[in-house]
């Protein structure tokens, strides 16, 4: 069952792109011609990868097994302790620097909630506080940070046969993503 998780997964942390462009779109629309060349590059290298998954999975592991207990207090009460320790984090970085560490605070944001980076960054472009090239590079840091504790919300709670492939998978988009911040003119 792990390749075909792995599959969902990878195809959901790319609608992610589209739902950022969107929100973009709505809040910014000025500036969506300046952010959708980069983010529309990462999201085609990872529904690349999203393929690549759905192509060599084993079709005869697909079958889903049913637990005895469906709703999964354990693992629900494990990621809402992640999620707001996050989100405390998040919440001091914001407090106690500046402008400074708009990066590191992307970073932080962008772990569990692309929303509130994409539209914070999208609204400081359209008022000139920011330029777009920061704001763009701001929103796929968060991305990255983003796969990163999926990643590791999945080493918590899955299997192993899919923390590897989410790890491979991740490996290769936060690369993509990595290039794209320091090659991208």
């Amino acid at each position: 069952m792990s390749a075909l998780a792995a599959v969902v997964i990878m195809i959901a942390s790319t609608v992610v792109f589209g739902r950022v462009l969107v929100e973009v779109f709505v809040v910014a629309p000025n500036i969506i011609m300046d952010v959708f060349p980069p983010l529309s590059v990462m999201m085609l290298l990872m529904a690349l990868i999203s393929v690549v998954l759905l192509w060599f999975r084993d079709p005869e592991s697909e079958e889903i097994p049913l637990d005895d207990d469906p709703s999964e207090l354990k693992a629900a009460i494990i990621f809402g302790l992640l999620y707001a320790a996050v989100l405390y984090a998040v919440a001091v970085v914001r407090e106690h620097f500046d402008d400074q560490a708009l990066y590191v605070v992307a970073a932080l944001s962008g772990l569990t909630d692309m929303d509130a980076i994409t539209l914070s960054t999208a609204q400081m472009i359209k008022k000139e506080r920011l330029d777009v090239d920061t704001g763009w590079r701001m929103i796929l840091i968060g991305s990255m940070s983003n796969l990163v504790f999926k990643a590791v919300v999945i080493g918590f709670l899955g299997a192993r046969k899919l923390l590897v492939r989410i790890a491979v998978a991740f490996g290769f988009s936060f690369l993509g993503g990595f290039l794209l911040l320091i090659f991208w003119p």
